[in-house]
């Protein structure tokens, strides 16, 4: 294998900024068709750098993915009482203005005719490579020493995506709600309701305008298993009005806050839909909001599958950074009929058990389903398993999955799936050339930060021919890590760390990760990598750290190696 040039050179494509839009709600799995048209720059050898050039879903996509819904990575070996009347704790009826609750859902946008037009691209040559657009040549120039850099355009490019990409899916403060619902979406999580999961026909006993009452909401008594050692008060209850063309026909939310220091808050939010088919088709499009927290400053922690809960259920974990300061938020999505309920119960620096807050739904859930036509099953059981499934390449890492680095609180982004380049040489240490591995299906994307254009991750995913080619691959760059020291004279090597988690449907991912770091004439260079495996599936994951915050924890990296395993074994 031959050394590459030092230092690491990301590769970048163009957005155009007018084309720039809303993160799609999923997109086919797999690399880029050939007929998929794409505006590019030459890669550059090393790691890659790149834009999304944006894309919308199919109308009636199909049933691809798995319904499983990540925990906490592991390094190392391998019915509740209602307030008394009159209680001003608990108002009735009182309207109140509300700081709203952590949400990632995004409001439908309806097409227009000019976004056909929106992106100019060009297509892949019969070779494979890329040929650059028309004016593209001065978006990138070489410095002195003949590394490639970003130009004016090309930083305005940059900025105006990750702008673009932030407004679409709005500001998501600690408290923030609103409406959920896509009428043309078709459920992919969960099950449809049926007539052994609903009373009498499946359809709500009562007028779903007039469903939930004060009793149907979490109470202070249902929220004694979050935090049972607090005393819980209703701070407000709030019935919004509804805003366009809502797919909800009712809608409540309350909050309750707690005593004591650091106290935790919930904040309860439930919508009555007119049919328990219409609530399941807004507990997917809630899911995969979940799943993707397309939002500045958040990451998922950790994911958990909850069974014995209403019909539907899933739960994660999700940290917010503002301004220095941590929150966590555990998240509960449930449906019961045709009612969809979300508890967030949040507190600075650690999260609260999200077992716990699934007890505190099921005293919601079992004053609400017979009325809504929905499963009574109040008995929740949570067990680690990935987020909810989103992003938009689904198998792939969702942005969210990725800790905030750089400058501020910035959010990634990523570029289309393509197949692997021949250029990427990863950390040095791997003998593989990525391009050219024997697999039944090869592809990769890149995530880059908007204010550098030099640091990147890169994830390949790769189907192999059985489970057993899987873990001898992965064990494979295992002993390239091990043996690189000896092999390169200029390579420093951490010992590979094994990492674990839970996949989707009961699989397990397993792997390393390690830090190097490489001597050159024009410095060192370091790069964090990791390897995992589930299945005939291998997930191998690049980073290289810079100066400035440009980098992640251990404990960082660890879960993204983990994650990119877990979002793998969410699709076939």
């Amino acid at each position: 294998m031959v050394d590459p040039e030092p230092g690491y050179r990301p590769r970048r494509a163009i957005v155009d900024p007018a084309a720039a839009g809303d993160e799609p709600a999923s997109t086919p799995t797999g690399p880029a068709s050939p007929d998929a048209p794409r505006e590019t720059v030459p890669p550059s050898p090393g790691g890659a750098s790149a834009l999304p050039t944006g894309g919308t879903d199919d109308d009636q996509p199909k049933p691809l993915y798995r319904d499983e819904v990540g925990p906490t990575p592991v390094r190392g070996a391998a019915a509740g009482d209602a307030p008394a009347a009159g209680d001003p704790a608990a108002p009735v009826g009182e309207e109140t203005r509300v700081t709203r609750p952590l949400n990632f859902r995004q409001r439908q946008r309806r097409a227009t005719e000019d976004d056909a037009d929106a992106t100019t691209l060009l297509p892949r040559t019969a070779t494979g490579a890329r040929k650059p657009a028309a004016g593209a040549e001065d978006l990138d120039l070489d410095d002195e020493h003949g590394r490639r850099l970003l130009g004016r355009r090309g930083r305005l490019a940059l900025l105006v995506g990750a702008m673009a990409a932030v407004i679409a899916v709005g500001i998501a403060l600690i408290y923030a709600v609103s409406s959920v619902g896509d009428p043309t979406a078709t459920p992919t999580t969960g099950t449809q309701p049926t007539a052994a999961s609903a009373s009498g026909s499946g359809t709500p006993a009562t007028d779903p305008s007039t469903l939930l009452t004060d009793l149907q909401l979490l109470t202070p008594a249902g929220a004694a298993p979050i935090a049972g050692d607090r005393s819980w008060t209703v701070a407000l209850t709030q019935r919004p009005p509804a805003e366009g063309e809502p797919t909800a026909q009712q809608e409540v939310v309350r909050q309750l806050d707690s005593d004591g220091k650091n106290p935790p808050s919930a904040l309860h939010q439930a919508q009555a839909y007119p049919s328990p088919q219409d609530a399941a088709q807004a507990y997917a499009v809630a899911a995969k909001s979940f799943g993707s927290c397309a939002v500045a400053g958040s990451t998922i922690v950790s994911g958990s599958a909850i069974t014995g809960l209403g019909d539907q259920s899933a739960g994660l974990v999700v940290e917010t950074v503002s301004s220095g300061k941590v929150q966590r938020h555990s998240v509960v999505l449930t449906r019961t009929g045709s009612v969809l309920n979300t508890i967030d119960a949040a507190q600075a620096d650690r999260a609260l058990p999200l077992a716990g807050v699934a007890k505190a739904m099921a005293s919601v859930v079992t004053t609400q389903c017979q009325p809504a036509g929905g499963a009574c099953d109040a008995e929740p059981v949570a067990k680690d398993a990935p987020p909810p499934l989103g992003g938009d390449v689904p198998g792939f890492l969702a942005t969210g999955d990725l800790p905030p680095a750089g400058k501020g609180d910035e959010s990634w982004l990523a570029a289309p799936a393509e197949p692997p380049s021949e250029t990427f040489l990863g950390s040095q240490c791997e003998t593989v050339t990525w391009s050219r591995v024997s697999a039944e299906a090869a592809s990769t994307r890149v995530y880059l930060v908007p204010s550098s254009t030099e640091f990147g991750l890169n994830e390949i995913v790769l189907t192999l021919a059985d489970d057993k080619a899987a873990s001898q691959f992965a064990a494979k760059i295992k002993s390239d890590l091990d043996s690189c020291a000896k092999r390169k004279l200029t390579a420093t090597v951490s010992t590979p760390e094994k990492v674990t988690g839970a996949g989707a449907e009961g699989s397990t991912v397993t792997g390393w990760t390690a830090s190097v770091a490489q001597k050159s004439t024009d410095g060192t260079q370091r790069y964090r990598v990791g390897v995992v495996s589930s299945g005939s599936k291998v997930a191998y994951t690049f980073l290289n750290p810079l100066a400035g915050g440009y980098d992640l924890t251990d404990a960082e990296w660890d879960r993204v190696a983990v994650r990119a395993g877990q979002r793998m074994t969410q699709v076939p």
